[in-house]
């Protein structure tokens, strides 16, 4: 499934149905929904669940988890949730075991080639190339290396979304580089952390067009 014109795009930190529905109606494919306490867009399963379900049923509800234990992933796939998005230090066998109740996808956020390499093999439907900063777990608004992101692409052998400080300002730029399947934005289409701004979300779509 690909959005605007044949891309794939994932709006990130949906906390508000407002922002779910809008984003929607742009021509999102996709929409996360983050099961992380620790973040400032942490959305409860039970909020998590009311949002999904104002969604239409073509739209990929994302759960993305840090570590999370497999009861935590299954409160979210019965809320709704189609996707399990991992983005800590989840091994293969736990991929695997979730994959059971629901697509996988795999978050990694690269410093070297080596880095992307490890994963290949590492059972997952699609990966996210996300921005190495420490210990925060993306939404942080710092730019992916897009080089890398363009590696992973060639190297991984499975769909690659780009992550990571993009925006409708950088957007078709990092795209005609990396040549992602999709892209996944979050801080970029916000007036703050979780509160989405519309016109950054039309201006997205309008600049995707473009490419």
């Amino acid at each position: 499934m690909t959005g605007q014109g044949g891309l794939f795009v994932k709006i990130c930190g949906i906390i508000r149905k407002e922002d779910a529905v809008f984003a929607s109606e742009c021509g999102a494919a996709a929409l996360g929904f983050i099961a992380y306490p620790k973040s400032l867009r942490f959305i409860p399963v039970s909020s998590a669940g009311k949002i999904m379900m104002e969604v239409p049923g073509n739209i990929l509800k994302v759960a993305v988890f840090v570590n999370p234990t497999s009861d935590e992933v299954a409160k979210y796939i019965d809320a709704g949730a189609g996707v399990v998005q991992l983005h800590g230090d989840e091994t293969a066998e736990f991929a695997e075991k979730t994959a059971k109740s629901a697509e996988v996808w795999k978050a990694i956020r690269p410093k070297t080639k080596d880095d992307v390499l490890k994963f290949k093999g590492f059972p997952a439907s699609k990966f996210l190339i996300d921005s190495s900063s420490g210990n925060a777990y993306g939404g942080t608004g710092i730019t992916a290396d897009w080089e890398l992101a363009k590696f992973a692409v060639e190297a991984l052998g499975v769909a690659v979304i780009l992550a990571g400080g993009l925006s409708p300002a950088n957007v078709a730029e990092a795209v005609g580089q990396v040549r992602p399947f999709g892209i996944d934005l979050s801080s970029g289409v916000e007036s703050s952390p979780g509160i989405k701004d519309h016109a950054k979300i039309r201006k997205l779509f309008e600049e995707i067009k473009k490419t």
